[in-house]
């Protein structure tokens, strides 16, 4: 079997290689990272995407490149950005597909930014879909345009609806990663003793991204193409609850303080109903206090190691 990824070398990506492999499934893909040791290539470039996909003729395909720039409105500078990957760059990859004379079962990496508020009740794949800023936007046209051009291209295609995986890669901007930084700093520094937060009242849905790509693996391997799923935990954790576990394994004592972090779209409560994927076999396999085990020692390693 042999799988081809977009995004490689991102967050996801790196976790999604090393889940792969130990399956002994062959690896290649591609990404942005002009330091990639996979192959640099953009989606918008079609002649080097068709070149690379045809040399490869891949089983699975997963698609997880996507620029995640978010914000508060929902038409902004951010959308134009994020459609040239999430709406273009899709479409090339999607008509590339079509040319293989055997298609490849390929996910498509969507978010819950896609549905409309509830009122912190937990996200249904059939719930309404309303998204409140340029980023659910653009993946929503992602979803779109994606499931239409599988039809029309016979290509058996899932998109997944993720909603907020932790681990370790991540980038800035993610609330358990910022957080767990933070304290792994201090511990270093010695100098600083306040932890600046958003919202401790904000109640969130966390899944490890090790339990994350195996559900992408598990759907490419169970899943109905042209369905949609919800990747969860089905589980809301409040943010004072890991500001709590932090004070517990910190090397030193802080402070916490709020800063206003809150944007005009944020959900009280962001939580998703997984029993769909459920139903396939998967189930969470880390709880949530390992998987903030696991971020801080790496920061903490991170830091210990610079010179």
């Amino acid at each position: 079997m042999k799988a081809f990824i977009t995004g490689i070398d991102g967050f996801i990506g790196k976790h999604l290689v090393s889940l792969l492999k130990k399956e002994n499934i062959e690896v290649s893909g591609i990404d942005l990272n002009p330091k990639t040791k996979y192959i640099h290539c953009n989606l918008l470039d079609k002649n080097k995407l068709e070149k690379t996909i045809k040399k490869i003729k891949p089983d699975y395909v997963f698609h997880l490149a996507s620029p995640i720039l978010r914000s508060d409105k929902l038409i902004d500078k951010t959308l134009a950005k994020n459609l040239e990957v999430d709406l273009f760059g899709t479409v090339n990859l999607l008509q590339t597909i079509s040319h293989l004379a055997k298609k490849p079962k390929t996910l498509i990496a969507s978010t819950a930014a896609v549905y409309r508020k509830n009122k912190g009740k937990p996200f249904k794949e059939t719930d309404k879909l309303e998204p409140r800023t340029g980023y659910g936007l653009s993946k929503l046209t992602q979803e779109l345009i994606g499931l239409k051009l599988a039809k029309s291209y016979n290509i058996p295609v899932i998109v997944s609806r993720s909603i907020l995986l932790i681990g370790t890669h991540q980038a800035k901007g993610f609330v358990v990663n910022d957080l767990l930084k933070q304290v792994a700093e201090m511990e270093l520094n010695k100098t600083k003793s306040v932890l600046w937060v958003g919202d401790l009242k904000a109640k969130r849905d966390f899944t490890d991204v090790r339990d994350g790509v195996r559900a992408y693996l598990t759907l490419l391997e169970k899943g109905k193409p042209g369905e949609v799923f919800n990747v969860c935990n089905n589980k809301p954790v409040e943010i004072r609850e890991i500001i709590e576990w932090l004070k517990e394994k910190s090397k030193l004592k802080f402070k916490v303080k709020e800063k206003s972090q809150w944007r005009n779209n944020d959900l009280n409560v962001l939580v998703g109903n997984n029993e769909k994927l459920k139903r396939l076999g998967w189930k969470p396999e880390y709880k949530l206090e390992e998987s903030l085990q696991k971020i801080l020692d790496y920061w903490r390693n991170t830091f210990k190691d610079r010179p």
